[in-house]
């Protein structure tokens, strides 16, 4: 099976996860994808273990002992955002870099002039009225063609795990992530835009809801009685900061009012915030707090508020694993593509498994306009991203990570944590003593042991 192919049979579930729903998996088209997944790992080879509960797909393609292990992860839902069901693919052939005219819409080449980079290409639209779930079905193609690859070729490689995981949209998508099933040394989630892109940096993430109570009565009677909802979720939206998504890029952080419904007896509006920066972040949710409680003085406490954290930036851990960003850049390279490096405006599975101890960056798919009736993706640049992955895999006999693995065999199996205890109490007394006789292998052998425990603490 081609590329294509997969990707066509993926995009034909509805896998649109449910915002009503706060446990995995919130839609039944999910189970259905895992399912099918399932069946074609097995074919592949892999050993799979599937969580049937929360609808977690794990799987391994065993490999070298002697190599790092790494992983690669994709999630099954689509957006909620646009219409995900009775998806109706577009295909167009040597794409000439003009609008494309969709059945129910068209995407503008000046509005979006990354159009113009794929002159010559196929590009793969819908009809206009739904999405088309390359966010992350374009993902889970490339991983899967990349599996395929290694089972179909004699190359040396570790340990090659995935995991296909639900709900990612909705940020709940490592609720239940197992990570004794998946447990490679270092991952990448498939999960960015064009290909080519890294990124390694997202933002701090918390969603916001407020809830408030309002007072009915008659209209011409109302004075010092009323107390209108609606209007009071209009007086919060207007004394925040008009840092929205529209207004933003890069590095700024927003407020995105996600919805607002309700009338004069009660309304509701739920907001999305977000910021790199971990000090601006915790400001931002401190405004909502000071509107709120402000208000409440006023409107005698008629205002709930209630603030999730969704995930953290990833670069807190990164900073401090850069070997998992430069094995991709390599691997990009060796591609014949040039690499990008921006920061993900958004979050993805890797951000909450890198503070889990798995540095895991995002890989773009090659695929644009997620979340919208306008998204595409071309057939080229998914090839190219699976073959950016199968690189990544055969460079893996090169990342530092091996070098230190190998040193550390011996201690692998193991686990000698109280012999790690008593060499790093006593460090300063061996140091000292191997200083007049051997202090390069005395120093060497101190920071293997340090470097193959630090997950440890």
């Amino acid at each position: 099976m081609n590329i294509l192919e997969r990707f066509l049979n993926y995009v034909n579930i509805d896998t649109t996860s449910n915002p009503e729903l706060e446990e995995n998996p919130t839609s039944e088209g999910q189970i259905k994808l895992a399912e099918m997944l399932i069946k074609e790992l097995k074919m592949l080879g892999l050993e799979v273990n599937y969580d049937d509960v929360h609808n977690y797909v794990y799987a391994v393609l065993k490999g070298e002992e002697n190599l790092p292990k790494i992983g690669f992860i994709s999630h099954l839902d689509t957006s909620p955002a646009a219409k995900g069901n009775d998806i109706k693919v577009n295909i167009i052939n040597n794409y000439d870099g003009e609008d494309v005219l969709l059945a129910n819409a068209t995407i503008n080449s000046k509005t979006y002039p990354d159009l113009k980079k794929h002159v010559g290409k196929t590009l793969i639209t819908t009809d206009g009225s739904t999405l088309l779930g390359a966010d992350d079905k374009a993902g889970i193609a490339e991983i899967m063609t990349m599996l395929e690859y290694f089972k179909n070729n004699n190359e040396e490689h570790g340990d090659i795990y995935v995991a296909f995981t639900p709900d990612e949209e909705l940020g709940i998508s490592t609720l239940h992530f197992n990570t004794t099933l998946f447990n490679p040394d270092y991952a990448y989630t498939v999960d960015g835009e064009s290909v080519g892109e890294i990124s390694y940096e997202n933002f701090n993430a918390a969603s916001a809801e407020i809830k408030i109570n309002g007072l009915s009565t008659h209209t011409g009677y109302a004075k010092d009685k009323m107390i209108n909802a609606i209007r009071i979720a209009t007086i919060i939206q207007n004394m925040l900061p008009l840092e929205i998504p529209e207004n933003t890029s890069e590095y700024d952080g927003f407020y995105h009012l996600e919805s607002l419904s309700g009338n004069v007896e009660s309304a509701r509006l739920k907001y999305l915030i977000r910021d790199f920066d971990k000090e601006n972040f915790e400001n931002r949710k401190e405004i909502i707090r000071n509107i709120v409680k402000n208000l409440n003085e006023i409107y005698d406490n008629s205002i709930e508020l209630t603030i999730k954290n969704t995930y953290k930036n990833m670069y807190d851990i990164m900073k401090d694993n850069m070997y998992v960003v430069n094995s991709l850049k390599k691997a990009i390279l060796e591609t014949g593509i040039s690499y990008e490096i921006i920061p993900a405006r958004g979050g993805t599975d890797g951000c909450e498994l890198s503070f889990k101890g798995i540095p895991c960056p995002n890989i773009g798919t090659g695929g644009h306009n997620f979340h919208s009736v306008l998204e595409y993706t071309t057939l080229e640049d998914m090839i190219k991203s699976s073959e950016v992955l199968i690189n990544l895999v055969k460079d893996t006999k090169d990342v530092k990570v091996k070098t230190m693995r190998l040193w550390c065999l011996f201690l692998k199996k193991k686990r000698t944590i109280w012999f790690f205890l008593i060499f790093k109490d006593f460090y300063k007394y061996v140091k000292s003593y191997f200083k007049s006789v051997m202090p390069y292998h005395a120093i060497i052998y101190y920071k293997i042991v340090v470097f193959y425990y630090s997950d440890v603490f």
